[in-house]
């Protein structure tokens, strides 16, 4: 899925001691210089610290990418990238007050990435309509300090949990000030979960696979746990779900990256969910998608040994039919020749022995890994069917239908989507409504309301020609028959349109996910606007571009950017939303905003 969170790669075996723009050129420019790539900008990277550059390098997602290196060489090469950063002291912006358990129970909540265990991103329990949304004001903002914004806010009561680098911030929901904050070990890039169960616990996981649960009142930690890695790719990408006494994780892969080096012995990893006992932190089951791989060979030129079957990231949240006791997840493509049957895959387990049910293929064929874009390493690395990567990026909804028949949704970066029976897998209709891509279709996340799905298409063209038009905007889909009930398509304003931070580039479309509440829908578009519109017509009742510099509550200097990854999150009269994921190549920011209706 992600295939463009690549940050090195290295085209010689034998580097020789240099200063640091010598060797940042040297592992870093091929692929960040290359615009065809969509890859984030070496001066878009300039945001991160030093520190967070090294972690990166020697314990987070580029750790295989930069394993020839010396420390010394990180070391430099990191001090290079974030020699544009200008070092600021964090304003701790601390509450006067402290949080109480009362203040956990005020309002509404939006506990989880999805909102709930179906993963409608629908919030019923609003004031906000379209008969008061002229009168939505930003409130206040949030810098995160020298990291883009990805993970998703969450809102328990008066608490507002941000995060940012290895950071979670506890705030408050009106002003913005800091109840308490807490430091993982490693970057935190996906969403919290909040303990419906005992409502006084929330869930946090960092790259090392360390899951904490801490007390939501002052944020200590109950207990911490880390998830074995069974391949040093592994990676928790998509946010935790809370239900019952389980908390469900899903695991995903960067060895789509790793496989780009010919010598790389491509591909053994696979994508899993893991159930984790939210009493004790015991491991109740772990679900891997695909078998142990075997070897089929050896590759081109540099005879590297290769393995099959691999990939099937996980890379959405789960949704849960807690009455059935079943989970339901979508799966990325394979890595390597022959794609298996269980890639670009609704996948369905039991919740209780996460023993698998049914598995529902929608797309056969489909293995790619990132040499595939590589020109000088395609033929020695990429799969033999090279497949359009159209995995599912996007968490599975289950949902209702009007007559109250449980159905599944799906959305898929092929650009359709599907309604599914949970009973089986079987699939009901299929809907093209976007063009697809690498980057394109559905990639982050759909709503619904139980009378339509609601889709945001990205259709971002990168290096691949489609056959049909590109179709970027936003859709309502009737949850019947599939077909289309309105369309908004996206106006392409990006020609005079300029990043504040870095060289990122702006693009239409909507790739984050996107939000309803009553008659509203909230959606964020890659050119960095964020946009109520109808949802009984499509009709923009509302916009506020957040492509701009920001006075921080935090004191921290900040920019907005492009919107993705990470959708608009509702509770009471408050909506919050992220600003400036840049990850690939869109335009870099830091920024958290909130916003309320002016009564």
């Amino acid at each position: 899925m992600r295939v463009y969170f690549i940050s090195l790669i290295f085209l010689s075996t034998f580097l020789y001691p240099s200063e640091g723009a010598d060797l940042t050129q040297e592992n870093c420019a091929a692929c960040h210089d290359d615009k065809s790539l969509n890859l984030i900008s070496l001066d878009s990277m300039s945001i991160y610290s030093e520190e967070d550059l090294i972690n990166i390098l020697q314990q987070g997602k580029m750790k295989a990418q930069a394993e020839h290196l010396s420390t010394e060489e990180i070391q430099t090469i990191a001090r290079h990238i974030s020699g544009n950063n200008i070092p600021t002291k964090e304003e701790a912006n601390i509450c006067n007050n402290d949080l109480s358990p009362a203040d956990l129970f005020v309002g509404s909540h939006w506990p989880s990435f999805g909102f709930d265990a179906s993963n409608s991103r629908n919030q019923t329990n609003t004031t906000i309509s379209s008969s008061n949304i002229k009168k939505l004001e930003l409130r206040w903002s949030f810098g995160i300090k020298n990291v883009q914004v990805r993970s998703q806010p969450v809102v328990i009561g008066k608490m507002v949990l941000l995060s940012g680098a290895n950071t979670l911030y506890a705030v408050d929901k009106e002003k913005g000030c800091v109840y308490w904050s807490f430091k993982s070990k490693t970057q935190i890039r996906n969403s919290a979960a909040f303990d419906k169960l005992t409502e006084d616990a929330i869930y946090i996981i960092d790259n090392d696979f360390i899951v904490y649960k801490l007390n939501a009142v002052d944020g200590t930690i109950i207990w911490k746990t880390k998830i074995p890695k069974e391949h040093e790719s592994n990676t928790p990408s998509a946010s935790p779900l809370q239900v019952d006494r389980y908390l469900l994780i899903p695991v995903s892969t960067y060895e789509t990256v790793m496989a780009m080096d010919p010598r790389y012995e491509c591909c053994k990893s696979s994508g899993a969910m893991v159930a984790i006992d939210t009493a004790t932190g015991n491991i109740l089951w772990n679900h891997r998608v695909e078998q142990k791989p075997k070897s089929i060979g050896k590759g081109l030129i540099s005879r590297s040994k290769k393995y099959a079957p691999s990939g099937s990231a996980v890379w959405n949240s789960p949704s849960v039919d807690i009455e059935e006791r079943r989970v339901f997840f979508g799966t990325g493509q394979s890595l390597q020749s022959p794609a298996s049957n269980f890639s670009d895959a609704i996948i369905t387990l039991d919740l209780e022995t996460g023993k698998r049910i049914w598995s529902t293929q929608t797309l056969a064929g489909d293995a790619y890994n990132v040499g595939c874009e590589v020109p000088v390493v395609r033929r020695m690395v990429c799969p033999k069917e090279n497949g359009p990567d159209f995995d599912f990026g996007a968490s599975v909804i289950q949902s209702l239908d009007l007559n109250g028949e449980k159905i599944l949704l799906a959305g898929q970066k092929s650009g359709e989507v599907f309604r599914l029976n949970p009973e089986n897998g079987e699939i009901v209709w299929k809907s093209r409504i976007g063009n697809g891509g690498l980057l394109g279709g559905v990639h982050f996340g759909m709503a619904t309301d139980q009378s339509k799905l609601y889709v945001p298409i990205s259709d971002r063209w990168v290096n691949r020609d489609y056959d049909e038009l590109a179709r970027p905007g936003l859709y309502a889909v009737d949850l019947e028959s599939g077909a289309i009930l309105w369309s908004v398509m996206s106006d392409d304003i990006c020609k005079d349109r300029k990043p504040l931070y870095g060289e990122g580039h702006c693009f239409p479309g909507f790739s984050a996910p996107i939000s309803i509440a009553n008659d509203l829908l909230f959606a964020g578009s890659l050119d960095g606007r964020f946009s109520v519109y109808s949802t009984k017509d499509g009709t923009k009742l509302w916009e506020f571009d957040t492509l701009r510099t920001f006075q921080t509550v935090n004191k921290q200097p900040a920019v907005g950017g492009s919107i993705d990854a990470a959708g608009p999150v509702i509770s009471d009269n408050w909506i919050f939303i992220n600003s400036g994921y840049a990850q690939h190549a869109q335009m870099a920011g830091n920024v958290i905003l909130a916003f309320s209706i002016n009564n």
